[in-house]
């Protein structure tokens, strides 16, 4: 387990080598000086909050903040090590086992789980695999033990932690785990009461027509979840980021099945609810706008194997700091296939550097990655050192 006694020095550190202020790094990390300075000093201990905290205004891995190396195999074996109980939590989904203790109030479990969303969202998932188990029993109870709207609260928090559980099982290719993990997404989504909620569910379900190959089927769930809030998006900008996504996701999905019209199609609708939102959202963990519309319409051109397309597409745009970390690396990895296409082989190891920069976990789960530094590798005559040190990480042979 990582300890958090030593996230004091830690901070110190990195504080340090940004050349930051404790008022600096306070501010940017939206807490107070004096709560920073006591944990520096070991006056007081560090939270998990904090941790999460200094990690989005660094702009750095949380592993890094809670002194995991992102870029061992310790990482990736912290990770696998609490598969586990979260199998034997997601087997217990209906009979709630017995905690020895009263439930925290709504709020604070509330409070963990946007915790949990946001390390999902950076690629934090050695940190994400240490907290998820205790707080989906937490919430396994809750669902059991409120009532009434609290009961629908706790459901839709439930769905979310179950969806960054999905994120863990998926990264590490335990598609057997994800599966059931998505399933108790939508289980617990379809009693929270919220048809935003309930949509969320089926974009997180279509990602296992991807592995299916299911094209069909994931197109038609999709479809089924945007008509039931389609009406809504008039006036609920919350409906209109949810919808936008069900559509990008359509998109990319439809372009994975080589149907070209109609993944321009869904990207329209897409960039039509973008327009709407007007900003880079996030809503059930998921972002959604402008910058998440780029990388799509990258993704719809490489999945169509368009490489001249993907990179006119990103020509003079990179991801922006508040893009999740994911989404970041993918389009990063993306643009590394369609180098590799083209023959670019310089140029799509330096996008896999800003991948690995970006979301070092995720790009060492990436298949494309993989795909990648494999092709790099073998067509070139005399692989670089970088290439070949990116290989030796990846677990590529070279």
């Amino acid at each position: 387990m990582v300890s958090l006694n030593d996230l004091g020095n830690r901070l110190r550190i990195l504080r340090g080598l940004n050349d930051l202020t404790q008022r600096e790094l306070a501010e940017a990390a939206g807490v107070s000086k004096s709560l920073l300075s006591k944990v520096e000093t070991g006056q007081r201990r560090g939270t998990w909050d904090l941790a999460v905290a200094v990690s989005e205004a660094l702009k750095v891995d949380p592993a890094v903040v809670l002194g995991i190396a992102t870029d061992s195999r310790n990482a990736t074996d912290r990770i696998s090590a609490c598969l586990p109980e979260l199998r034997r939590i997601m087997a217990e989904y209906d009979c709630p086992p017995d905690l020895g203790r009263s439930i925290r109030p709504l709020e604070i479990l509330a409070a963990d789980v946007d915790k949990a969303g946001k390390l999902r969202l950076q690629s934090g998932y050695a940190a994400l695999g240490l907290v998820l188990p205790s707080l989906l029993e937490e919430l396994t109870v809750a669902v059991h033990t409120y009532s009434g709207s609290d009961r629908e609260r706790a459901f839709g928090l439930l769905a979310l932690a179950y969806r960054s559980a999905d994120a863990v099982a998926h990264k590490l290719g335990h598609h057997d785990l994800s599966t059931v993990a998505i399933d108790r997404v939508r289980w617990a989504a379809e009693q929270s009461g919220d048809a935003c909620m309930a949509a969320t569910a089926a974009y997180v379900r279509a990602e296992s027509f991807f592995i299916a190959g299911s094209v069909e089927t994931g197109l038609r769930l999709l479809a089924t979840a945007g008509e039931r809030i389609s009406r809504q998006t008039i006036t609920d900008k919350r409906a209109a980021a949810v919808y936008g996504s069900l559509h990008a996701r359509a998109a990319v999905l439809a372009a994975f099945g080589g149907k070209a019209s109609a993944a321009h199609t869904h990207l329209e609708i897409a960039d039509g609810m973008a327009n709407l939102v007007g900003k880079e959202v996030k809503y059930f963990q998921t972002s959604f706008g402008p910058a998440t519309m780029k990388v799509h319409e990258v993704a719809v051109a490489v999945e169509l194997s368009d490489p001249d397309e993907a990179l006119r597409r990103s020509r003079g745009w990179s991801p922006p700091d508040e893009l999740p970390a994911e989404k970041a690396s993918h389009h990063y990895i993306d643009l590394a296939r369609a180098h590799v296409w083209r023959n670019e082989f310089d140029q799509a190891l330096s996008c896999l550097q800003l991948a690995r920069l970006r979301a070092p976990q995720h790009t060492r789960s990436h298949p494309g990655a993989r795909e990648v530094v494999t092709a790099v590798t073998r067509r070139s005559r005399r692989p670089s050192d970088a290439a070949r040190g990116f290989a030796l990480w990846l677990g590529v042979a070279p």
